[in-house]
């Protein structure tokens, strides 16, 4: 593959991750909005539903996140070899540590919007 062609992929790569990133919001802003509107007022059986759907494909997101991110990875690294660009090894570990702790974040985000519908739906009255 070509400098350029292996360029390209890196470039599709980075907007794919901007888009799991907008979609990984999406879906919190919006769980996060039903539980507030409406989650004390869900049964059992709507809330099963409704967060089943949410984890399903919040794993998805999150799952093609991690994927798309060591793809790149890989693809910049045959990149550096063919370019001769170098590439210090603090900069490769720190862009690791920071897909690594992207996908943390969004981990504790998801568990994050679960307590908050689960508190919702458990208030204790004063």
């Amino acid at each position: 593959m070509t400098e350029y062609e292996l360029g390209e992929i890196l470039h599709n790569n980075y907007g794919g991750l901007w888009q799991a990133a907008q979609m990984y919001f999406t879906l919190v802003s919006a769980y996060l909005a039903v539980a507030y509107l409406v989650g004390a007022k869900l049964t059992k059986g709507q809330n099963l539903v409704v967060t089943g759907l949410y984890l399903v494909w919040i794993a998805g997101v999150i799952q093609a996140q991690y994927t798309t991110s060591t793809q790149t990875m890989r693809i910049s690294d045959e990149l550096i070899l063919i370019s001769s660009t170098i590439l210090p090894a603090a900069d490769k570990a720190q862009t690791q540590a920071g897909i690594f702790s992207f996908i943390v974040v969004q981990v504790f985000g998801v568990i994050a919007s679960l307590w908050f519908m689960w508190s919702l739906r458990h208030h204790k009255k004063e």
